[in-house]
């Protein structure tokens, strides 16, 4: 039957269209059977595809027609009936076609009273890749079109095929006639269906049909839209938007823009005066911007529109600014001392902003000062120097800058009084009453000095004005006689000019007796410390002086001090105190008596660290992510100085060395602060706090550590592993685990299970909820608590939702994610059970049925399980309805057996009846059985046992009888009583070495049983004991080597303890007597914990030891001298030592090599001990040849020691001498050696070494050595092997011209030897090699990587501010001792884009010659090693265009078929790389044609395809460039999966044969370097699962400079790696995805969840911190989230044009998103609120986005989801925009609206459609896709045909899960078109990069897989 929806299409159709293929016969009266008019036709079909069957009969009555398959009438999804004609014809549809099981033989029926007739039509499937040649093909289908009524509209359609097929039409699935339309439809030669004349009926849904005799093919069907006539106004030109006039600078550029509006549209053009600049022929309408460079002179240009109804103009008036000319020269109008005032002419027409002065005194050194923003012609110069020569000038300012300066003025300001006094005044007695006074002129004269007073008096308490005076003129020296003698006199002195006298000079003393001392002159203070203030002066000569006076106090209160000593010219006062102000004042004494003191001068002592820590430091939580940390001052006399701040320092407070080594944060805080809040910390956490002041010398010592922890808050998880177990039909069990302790976030006070009842998926009924209340005691301290609870009184065979939170005192925490379960139905009630023991050990159970039934219960059984209580699983048996006992045999004496009795019902069992049976106990059958472990020592013995078999027991053992005695002895054994509960003991005071027989027996309550056999054992000799005298015997930086003794005669298996560490443990062999503890820190001290098997004394033998590790001195590598080598000895350079007064001894380390094996990567891991051991010289010095042989010449030996200080610069190794007790061995021939320098430090205690790296590797050349001595078996030994040399000689020397032949050819090795020999793990990997040949301190401190901790290590890395990145990026081996000769030469020079980034001479690429052009083999490029390939890629520069030839011969010459670019061509208006491609066609660079076969652009990246031929040669290559096109301008892009996703394209399309990766950027250093380690660690990955980041950089460095060029970039190779590692490959081909769908739908292996549960929560791993939502979290902003966790990121979010005023106008809850090909190709954004309605308008406006698609209801649920954001009927205005609705369809499965938008500011109209999906269920997700790909298929389809450029926007409630799928599945079903691959993960994960949540839940997750798996069973349908 056909659908109710399609009757009013049909009806119309027969009543106005008259499409049909048959017209109604007109019947006659006579009654007659049916007769076929149309007859269906054999059809072939495809896979997939569509086909009709079309049928009609006439006849009277009018027939019936039906369809039949198989004499059935067909019923089925696919298979639709479309009748017709009143049912005289129906149309047989088949959509999708599915083979087999569709081909058939179908049967058409017309039946009336008169009769019935048939007619049959065969239906064949072909698959779509079996297709034959011809089969039909759409090659362009019909479109959506909307057409006004009355228009003409036009169905377009081609197909091709052999024969040409035929094509007809289909209007909503029937047949179209065009020959029954007279004429109004017709169908054109081409195919298209032309409709003339369109009305509403002609409305509906189009396919066109393409038909041969190889089969038939539908196109997919296309909407027709008829809509109202509209009228058209014509309205005259006018501007919508008016060309501004610009200021611009001198060159500068600037576009404007002019815009008309009018019906019909205006042209719009540009004038300049009477010249067009817009073409005639190029006139665009409407808007029209006119591009302004290089513009130099100002102008006005005329904006032009003009339509049939008149023109209109506009001008733009162009200003080009010019700086200002020079001003007047100054003219100086008045002069003081201190000023000069002068005034000066513009000199310009032209307005200026302001004016500077420069002014300069005219002395050598002197610079210009400059006076800014002068806005007068007039100005005062001030505070300048008296009586000095000054030249001044003046420049102008405007608003483009600084002006040219005037000529300049000179002037002299005026003289003054001296501003300072004389200086060095000095007095000396000349005779009984005369003295001579001295002094120098004053510093600041201030003009010309006329002349000095001298004022002298015996009373200097008296005014100045009273005292004498004596003036003197041209000069500095006078006598003043008439003294009084013996008396002390004090003078001062002034100097005076023209204007007046200047200061008085400080006074000095003088006493009038010949023979004392004057008073010192120059008494000043010189260096002062913190405790030490030092006093200098001049003392006179000649004076007899014999000690000093020195008087000081400390303040000006403080009490005198007196310091007398021996002359000097200076004195250190000790001892004082801190930031102290003290007084000084100095006599000189002579024999005559003492002199006149000095004036007091004072000096405060240097400020010191504070003493002591601040105090009463107090610290409370007033948050649960905060603490307040307060304190007070340290006293004031321990500040030492005025305090510069407080530093506090917190850390997380843990158990152990781990916790420990966690970096503590440190805060700065000012000195007026007494308290800070701590924030951002982790919840209800433990810190440790101090506080320390600081001067501006440095912090002083920390308080004591305070331990407080942060407030509770909420929990922040849900308990974890939440499982429900249904009981019975009433009751359930819930249980759960505790959460992680780092989620608790407080004290867990209890749990709270929530269950509710569930019908139809909707809870029915409020929440109950049980509380679980922890006691005290119960509280959590880790999160292994388990718990578990029984909710009862539930009804039977009912759903219900249970959820479980944890709270604290804050409150309860996330619920966990609902369990749904459903309880059994009603079973029946407990049965009466009986039972009885009927013998010793046998009982009997009996029972009877319920006696509660509920009604309509049938008893089917019964179900009884028994057992001992204490052993489990117990026995079950079920009987019969009619069996009611059962007897119980063998049953265990002495134990209690339960019983448990069932009755069963169609439900299930039901309740249980218990019963317990006891049987008494008796003595126990059986014995003890003791077990073969055991442990002696020789006073001890310690065993074990198991208890007697369960039959044996007879009862509960209540004890056991230990009894033993020494063997052979007479007597009855010794007798010990044992609990119960022991299982082991331990024998003490034995006679060691003896023999002892050890049995036992149990005891139940009734008595003792037998005892055990007895066994044997031996105590341990006495001699022998467990290890003892731990000691730390040495200690490097990176290792400890442990020692103990231990006599291991009777030990012949291993004898174990165990050390522990830092919280490791190691476990050794005691018999060794030594461990070598390593992977030590530096400079650290360790605590060990030493634990043995038990000895006889304490149960166990425990130690403890504390060791330091040595600290981190650098010792560089000995260097192996290349022009020294003597036979058989070897000369080795010796560093420099640094802190060598840190450094007792220095030895040289000689280490033999083994065959085949390079030495260990630590010199420091080696065991030094044994180095130390045999060194007394007086045994060795004298050895024969023998001797020396038998020496072991594999082991490493000290060959001299050397004091620091006498260390020699180069070292002979070999010489056979001794050096400080060290035999400096002959080297052995043909051996291969490594050195090294081994560093005692002075250390009290244990023994300290640091050690330098290994040297290079070397084999000692084969020579006949001299023997020692001449004896007689020293000859025989010279001669013998003396045919052995010769021929090693001839293999060394072959070894050595091989090695010099490659050393020529390897510029970059620096070793002398072939390292051939030194095996590294994977030798074929070039990074490896370089880590065995250069082991540089930077390769040794950075290992390999495991993959499991890189996640670990890099969030080490970036702790801190990314400290220790920073610190690992910068100790990364620059690379730079290369030569680059050739970048250097003159002719290459242009080549190189940037003057510093060069091509290495041994790595770079050398290009074939051109014969007679110098320089043409050079290109900067270098050759790059990969993971185990060497030049698996090429880094080169960007190409220039003078370089473009070159580089498209290198792609030739080296056979790449990959170029990886990572710029754009220009980024931030700079030149970044030359288009070296052809746009379109063939281009010819060089000697290479360079032809565009394909360009791909996506969204990220951009691919190419090119055919390459070279002149020449008749080869052909295809080459692909990927062009990376979403690197930032500015550092490296936010998340690394883009770049991921571009990666592995590359990688995917790089053919395995082809030559090196071709990379560049720019420079071919920075983000070339990224993508190379990148892709060489993802290849390493693969292998090893290891990534050595670190190695692969440095070895980069060494083949071109600069790789990697920024610290952002070395993180960001990280991340990348990082991700790869989290998220795996989930790529996979279109045509695996159903075997991958299935994989996912499986439970992981040791995981309880499926693959596709757990894919999706990786994706929710990464969270976004809240810096990433900075406006969505706005006050002004919080109101416009619909919900407050769903925000737009402040990167991506959608920024309206600001209203001015308005806080927060630019914000909208929206975010741009990338599609496929597209970059913003949507805006995803939450259903609009009230409040948000007019900003949703804005935004569809300014980003002019006419598409909305809408996939949600306004209510669902009873909430609201969105707010009906359009006007349904009249328009609206929503802001500055009116809203028309103009159209609204209603579509099976959505909603299509299309409204007019209009600006109200200028006129400009926009259509904007909206798609309303309403077929997505309020609940869950669609259950299947088919209607919402065809939904998204509709919307792409209608944007390409009316869309403007902007973005599709797509909403749904909040934005995120619908909205998700929808731009998922976008892209997904995208791509699978284009490259046949999907990546669901990849893609979402992409998208919650550009806004949080994307595809919100796991079952829209699973629908993206389920749509794009049935995209893909009808891809042959869509691929149309």
């Amino acid at each position: 039957m056909m659908p109710a929806g399609r009757l009013p299409y049909l009806a119309t159709l027969l009543s106005l269209s008259g499409l049909l293929l048959s017209p109604l016969l007109s019947g006659s009266l006579a009654l007659s059977p049916p007769k076929f008019t149309k007859v269906p036709v054999d059809m072939i079909g495809v896979s997939g595809g569509v086909v009709s069957f079309v049928c009609q009969a006439t006849g009277d009555p009018k027939p019936r027609v039906s369809w039949n398959k198989k004499g059935k009438r067909v019923n089925s999804q696919r298979i639709e009936t479309i009748e017709f004609d009143e049912g005289a014809g129906a149309v047989l549809r088949i959509q999708p076609l599915r083979a087999p099981r569709d081909e058939n033989i179908y049967e058409c029926v017309a039946e009336n009273s008169e009769g019935e007739v048939s007619v049959q039509a065969k239906l064949t499937i072909i698959r779509e890749d079996l297709l034959p040649p011809g089969f039909p093909n759409i090659d362009m289908g019909p479109q959506l079109k909307v057409v006004e009524r009355t228009r003409t509209a036009n169905m377009l359609c081609a197909a091709s095929g052999n024969p040409d097929p035929e094509i007809t039409w289909f209007k909503d699935f029937l047949p179209i006639d065009p020959s029954a339309s007279n004429g109004r439809i017709k169908q054109l030669r081409s195919g298209a269906l032309q409709i003339e004349n369109t009305e509403e009926t002609d409305q509906g849904k189009y396919e066109c049909v393409a038909s041969n005799v190889e089969g038939v093919r539908y196109s997919s069907p296309a909407n027709l839209y008829v809509r109202e006539l509209r009228e058209v106004r014509r309205v005259p030109p006018r501007f919508s938007i008016l060309p501004a006039s610009h200021e611009i600078m001198p060159g500068g550029s600037v576009n404007i823009t002019c815009v008309a509006v009018g019906s019909p549209m205006p042209y719009v053009k540009w004038m300049l005066n009477s010249e067009d600049l817009t073409p005639e022929d190029d006139m665009p309408v409407g808007r029209n911007v006119l591009e302004l460079n290089s513009v130099r002179e100002s102008a006005n240009y005329t904006c032009v529109a003009m339509s049939s109804l008149g023109i209109i103009e506009a001008v733009s008036q162009i200003i080009v600014k010019s700086l200002p000319k020079p001003p007047g020269t100054p003219i100086v109008t008045e002069t003081t001392a201190t000023s000069i005032t002068i005034t000066w002419d513009s000199g310009n027409p032209e307005p200026v902003s302001h004016y500077i002065i420069q002014y300069r005194a005219k002395t050598l050194d002197s610079k210009f000062e400059t006076m800014d923003s002068i806005t007068t012609t007039r100005y005062s110069i001030g505070g300048l120097s008296p009586n000095t020569e000054y030249e001044i000038r003046v420049a102008a300012f405007n608003t483009i800058g600084q002006g040219p300066a005037s000529e300049p003025v000179e002037a002299r300001t005026g003289e003054q009084a001296p501003a300072s006094p004389p200086r060095n005044i000095q007095a000396r007695i000349i005779s009984q009453s005369t003295m001579m006074v001295r002094w120098e002129e004053p510093e600041e004269p201030n003009g010309q000095i006329k002349g000095y007073r001298v004022f002298f008096t015996m009373d200097p308490s008296q005014p100045v004005s009273m005292w004498q005076i004596h003036n003197v003129h041209d000069s500095v020296i006078t006598t003043i006689q008439n003294l009084v003698a013996s008396e002390t006199y004090t003078i001062r002195v002034l100097a005076f000019t023209s204007v007046g006298d200047g200061p008085f000079s400080d006074p000095i003393h003088v006493k009038v007796l010949q023979g004392v001392p004057g008073q010192p002159s120059k008494f000043q203070i010189g260096e002062v410390t913190d405790t030490t203030i030092e006093l200098t002066w001049e003392p006179f000569e000649k004076e007899g002086i014999t000690r000093y006076e020195l008087h000081y106090k400390e303040g000006s209160q403080g009490s005198m001090v007196t310091k007398t000593f021996s002359p000097s010219s200076s004195y250190m006062v000790e001892g004082l105190r801190a930031n102290t102000e003290y007084f000084f004042s100095l006599a000189a004494v002579s024999n005559k008596g003492i002199g006149a003191f000095t004036n007091e001068i004072s000096q405060k002592t240097s400020q010191a660290k504070p003493s002591a820590p601040p105090q009463e430091i107090k610290c409370s939580s007033p948050s649960s992510t905060s603490l307040l940390v307060s304190w007070r001052p340290p006293p004031a006399e321990s500040q030492n100085g005025p305090l510069a701040g407080y530093i506090v320092r917190y850390t997380m407070a843990g158990g152990g060395a781990e916790s420990r080594a966690d970096p503590a944060e440190d805060i700065q805080v000012p000195p007026t602060s007494s308290q800070i809040t701590l924030q951002r910390l982790e919840k209800w956490t433990m810190y440790q706090v101090t506080v320390a002041a600081a001067t501006a010398v440095g912090p002083g010592p920390e308080s004591l550590a305070l331990t407080c922890r942060t407030d509770e808050d909420v929990p922040g998880a849900p308990p974890r592993r939440v499982e429900v177990e249904v009981i019975n039909s009433t009751a359930l069990k819930v249980m759960w685990r505790s959460l992680l302790p780092g989620r608790q976030h407080g004290q867990i006070r209890g749990y709270q299970v929530h269950y509710v009842r569930v019908e139809n998926g909707e809870a029915r009924g409020l929440p109950l909820i049980k509380d679980v209340m922890l006691a005290d005691a119960q509280w959590e301290t880790d999160d292994t608590a388990e718990y578990e609870m029984v909710i009862g009184g539930l009804q039977p065979d009912t759903t219900y939702s249970i959820t479980v939170a944890a709270y604290t005192t804050k409150g309860d925490g996330a619920r966990s994610k609902p369990k749904l379960v459903v309880t059994k139905g009603a079973v029946p009630g407990p049965p009466s059970l009986w039972v009885h023991q009927d013998s010793e050990n046998s009982a009997v159970a009996r029972w009877l049925p319920p006696e509660v039934v509920p009604p309509g219960l049938d008893i089917l059984g019964y179900r009884l399980q028994f057992g001992r209580k204490d052993v489990l699983p117990m026995a079950t048996l079920e009987f019969g309805p009619e069996e009611q006992e059962y007897s119980i045999p063998s049953m265990h004496r002495g134990a209690t057996y339960i019983f448990r009795l069932s009755a069963k019902s169609r439900s299930g069992f039901g309740e249980e009846a218990v019963q317990e049976l006891s049987l008494p106990e008796q003595v126990p059958q059986g014995y003890p059985q003791i077990t073969d472990g055991s442990n002696v020592t020789c006073c001890s013995v310690q065993f074990s046992w198991l208890p007697p078999v369960l039959a044996e027991r007879n009862g509960a053992i209540i004890e056991y009888t230990l009894a033993y005695q020494e063997a052979g002895a007479a007597g009855i054994p010794l007798e010990l009583r044992l609990p119960a509960t022991e299982n082991n003991y331990v024998l003490n005071s034995l006679k060691p070495n003896s023999i002892y027989d050890v049995k036992i027996r149990a005891h139940t309550s009734v008595g003792p049983g037998p005892f055990s056999p007895s066994v044997q054992y031996r105590t341990v000799a006495l001699t022998t004991d467990v290890p003892k005298n731990f000691t730390v015997k040495l200690a490097t930086r990176t290792t400890v080597l442990l020692t103990w003794k231990f006599s291991d005669s009777r030990f012949r298996q291993p004898y174990s303890c165990k050390i522990e560490y830092n919280r490791q443990k190691v476990n050794i062999d005691a018999r060794m007597t030594k461990e070598l503890i390593t992977n030590l820190r530096p400079n650290s001290t360790y605590e060990f914990h030493i634990s043995c098997p038990l000895d006889s004394s304490d149960g166990g033998s425990r130690h403890r030891l504390v060791a330091r590790t040595a600290p981190s001195i650098p010792v560089n590598k000995p260097e192996l001298d290349t022009q020294r080598e003597p036979d058989n000895t070897i000369t080795i350079i010796l560093p420099p030592l640094q802190n060598r007064e840190m450094i007792k001894s220095v030895y040289v380390v000689v280490v033999p090599l083994k065959k085949g094996r390079g030495p260990m990567r630590n010199p420091e891991e080696m065991d030094l001990d044994e180095l130390f051991k045999d060194v007394n010289i007086k045994q060795r010095h004298v050895r024969t040849a023998r001797q020396l042989r038998q020496i072991d010449m594999k082991k490493p030996y000290i060959a001299a020691s050397f004091r620091p200080t006498s260390m020699p610069s180069t070292f002979t190794l070999g010489n056979q001498m001794v050096y400080n007790g060290f035999e400096n061995r002959m080297l052995e021939p043909g051996l291969e050696y490594v050195f090294f320098i081994l560093a005692e430090l002075n250390s009290t205690g244990t023994k300290m070494f640091v050690s330098s790296t290994f040297t290079e590797s070397i084999v000692v050349s084969d020579v006949d050595p001299q023997p020692m001595e001449t004896g007689g078996d020293g000859l025989i030994w010279v001669v013998g092997p003396v045919l052995a040399v010769v021929f090693i000689i001839c293999i060394v020397i072959a070894i050595l011209l091989y090695k010099n032949k490659r050393k020529e050819s390897e510029p970059r090795t620096k070793c002398l030897l072939n390292n051939a020999d030194i095996t590294p793990h994977h030798p074929t990997d070039p990074v490896e090699v370089r880590r065995i040949n250069f082991q540089t301190p930077g390769m040794m401190n950075h290992p390999p990587i495991p993959i499991t901790e890189l996640a670990e290590h890099t969030e080490l890395l970036k702790a801190n501010d990314n400290l220790k990145l920073s610190q690992e990026y910068e100790s990364i081996d620059p690379g730079q001792q290369f030569t680059w000769e050739h970048s250097n030469l003159e002719v290459n020079k242009p080549k190189n884009r940037y003057a510093n980034v060069i091509a290495y001479d041994h790595s770079r690429v050398i290009l074939a010659p051109i014969e007679g052009i110098t320089g043409s083999d050079y290109i900067n490029a270098n050759y790059i090693d990969g993971y185990r390939k060497q030049n698996a890629y090429i880094a080169t520069q960007g190409p220039l265009p003078e370089t473009f030839g070159d580089f498209w011969r290198m792609v030739w010459e080296q056979r790449s078929a990959t170029v990886v670019m990572m710029t754009r061509l220009e980024e931030k208006s700079r030149i970044k790389c030359d288009q070296y491609w052809p746009s379109r066609g063939t281009e010819t660079y060089g000697m290479t044609q360079v032809t565009l076969l394909d360009t791909i652009e996506l969204a990220t990246f951009c691919v190419r395809t090119f055919s390459l031929h070279k002149n020449g040669s008749s080869e052909k290559r295809e080459v692909r460039q990927f062009q990376f096109t979403a690197w930032p301008d500015h550092g490296v892009p936010e998340y690394p999966t883009p770049f991921l996703a571009f990666l592995r394209r590359v990688k995917t399309c790089n053919p395995p044969d082809a030559g090196p990766i071709i990379a560049h950027c720019s420079a071919g250093v920075g983000r070339t370097g990224c993508f190379i380690v990148i892709d060489a660690m993802l290849e390493r990955i693969k292998h090893e699962k290891t990534v050595d980041i670190y190695g692969h950089v440095t070895l980069m460095r060494a083949q071109r400079n600069y790789m990697v060029q920024t610290e952002d970039q070395y993180s960001f190779i990280h991340d990348a790696l990082l991700e790869a590692v989290a998220c795996g490959n989930t790529e996979v081909a279109a045509r695996s995805l159903f075997s991958y769908i299935q994989k996912l739908a499986q439970v992981e292996p040791g995981e309880h969840v499926t693959g596709m549960e757990l894919e999706f929560k990786r994706l929710a791993n990464s969270k976004a911190h809240t810096s990433r939502f900075i406006s969505a979290n706005l006050p002004c902003n919080k109101f416009k989230n619909r919900l407050v966790n769903i925000m737009p990121y402040e990167t991506t979010r959608v920024c309206l044009q600001p209203i001015r005023g308005l806080e927060g106008s630019d914000y909208i809850n929206s975010s741009f998103i990338d599609g496929y090909r597209q970059q913003k190709a949507y805006i995803a954004t939450q259903g609009p609120l009230a409040e948000t309605t007019e900003d949703f308008w804005r935004m569809l406006w300014e980003n002019n986005s006419t598409i909305v698609v809408m996939l949600t209801k306004l209510r669902e649920m009873g909430r609201e989801k969105c707010h009906q954001y359009w006007p349904a009927e009249r328009s609206a205005r929503y802001q500055y925009f009116v809203v028309d609705p103009m159209a609204e369809y209603n579509m099976p499965q959505y909603i299509l609206r299309e409204f007019k938008v209009t600006d109200a500011r200028d006129g400009q109209s926009r259509t904007v459609r909206q798609f309303q999906f309403t077929d997505w269920p309020e609940q869950g997700v669609p259950k299947s896709g088919e209607g919402f790909i065809d939904f998204i298929g509709q919307v792409h389809k209608t944007k390409e045909q009316f869309g403007q450029d902007g973005p599709i926007s797509v909403h749904c409630s909040a934005g995120v899960g619908r909205t998700g799928v929808f731009i998922t599945l976008s892209i997904v079903l995208e791509r699978m078109r284009y490259e046949g691959v999907v990546d669901i993960f990849q893609t979402v994960k992409m998208l919650r990069t550009q806004r949080p949540a994307m595809v919100q839940t796991e079952d829209e997750y699973q629908f993206c897989y389920q749509a794009a798996l049935e995209y893909l069973g009808s891809f042959d349908h869509y691929a149309t």
